[in-house]
């Protein structure tokens, strides 16, 4: 009936509400996936957890044959099938008491991805909250960290975008590699493809649902040596990937924000409970790993001397703390707008000051 182990594996990890602990167990009892496959009802409803409808749910699973398209899929996309048994499983992983028994992989995961971290956070982030995301993580993948993500917009999409520019970068996906989510990442996937891998453990041909991602959070935390939080308000899908990094003994590192900022709360709750500890810059990060005796290579690079005229330095006086509108701006300095609007662009040419859509403005 099965071609191969790996095979049995795909299908028997694909049954509906057969996670990775009952299909362990059933391996453990019968020696392998594909004997699993093969052992009669009557002897599956022994098995704790095996209750009707899990049983008929594994019938017409086997009956419907949905796996050969997946293995269809699995080809056409070029992916790759990562069992828990093969050296290129990330090693870390299998410490996560539910880790996946198969991923399927597009892109290529080498030795040096052990050493790797986290970066997440909420989908409705700040510029701050991005600007942050995108320097942490193009720093640290500089220094050698391969960086994980999840893919979602916000915090994730400029994580993986930072890492791009000097390293590799991981993207764990909550649907199958045949739906990559959301959409307007697709190409943003593929360039991960060529400088990393994007990572599932469901089925190829997956919708994303939201059950999925909370599920994948724990791979997200689990491949990882620590986990950094950008941006995160105190319920969201960020916290819970914190809670599974905690669970799994990770160190959690937080990035302080505004205080009245409510897209911070999470951030601000972890380091009160002293649960997170708190980082400013890059350094804080490879610090604490160069301690435990990982080398550090993280060089920061020198900046250059830009000579600014004296309004000029007003105004990047007035965006040092946080990006302002140039409607903000004019209350402030109380200059004509059109004196203004010459000032900032003098800047933004200069690269001191980026502008955002909406004429907001922050300092670089």
């Amino acid at each position: 009936m099965f071609l191969n182990e790996l095979e049995a594996l795909v299908i028997l990890s694909s049954l509906p509400y057969i996670g990775s602990i009952k299909a362990r167990l059933l391996m453990q009892h019968y020696g392998s996936a594909g004997e699993a496959l093969r052992a009669p009802l009557s002897e599956l409803a022994t098995f704790p957890g095996f209750g009707p409808k899990v049983l008929q749910a594994w019938e017409q699973g086997l009956k419907q044959e949905n796996w050969k398209q997946n293995l269809i899929l699995v080809e056409r996309f070029q992916a790759q099938l990562i069992p828990f048994t093969s050296p290129q499983y990330p090693k870390r992983l299998l410490e996560v008491s539910d880790y996946p028994l198969v991923l399927y992989v597009q892109g290529t995961l080498i030795k040096e991805d052990q050493r790797c971290l986290a970066i997440v956070g909420t989908r409705q982030a700040s510029l701050y909250g991005q600007e942050m995301a995108k320097r942490l993580s193009q720093e640290l993948a500089e220094a050698g960290y391969t960086i994980v993500s999840g893919l979602a917009r916000g915090i994730d999409t400029a994580v993986h975008q930072g890492a791009l520019e000097s390293g590799r970068t991981l993207a764990v996906l909550g649907s199958g590699l045949a739906h990559i989510y959301p959409s307007e990442n697709t190409k943003l996937a593929q360039a991960i493809t060529q400088k990393g891998a994007l990572i599932s453990e469901f089925p190829m041909n997956t919708p994303p649902d939201r059950p999925h991602f909370p599920q994948r959070n724990r791979i997200v935390s689990g491949m990882a040596m620590g986990l950094i939080l950008i941006e995160a308000p105190q319920h969201s899908g960020a916290m819970l990937t914190v809670e599974r990094a905690l669970a799994q003994g990770r160190p959690v590192f937080a990035l302080p924000g505004r205080a009245d900022w409510e897209g911070f709360r999470g951030n601000h709750a972890l380091i009160k409970e002293r649960k997170a500890e708190l980082i400013e810059k890059t350094q804080d990060i490879c610090q604490h790993f160069e301690e435990m005796s990982l080398p550090l290579v993280f060089k920061p690079a020198a900046k250059p001397f830009i000579a600014l005229e004296k309004e000029e330095e007003i105004v990047v006086q007035h965006l040092a703390a946080q990006e302002l509108s140039i409607e903000e701006l004019v209350a402030r300095l109380q200059w004509p707008v059109t004196k203004l609007n010459v000032l900032l662009m003098s800047l933004v040419l200069k690269k001191v000051v980026k502008e955002y859509p909406g004429k907001i403005y922050k300092k670089s």
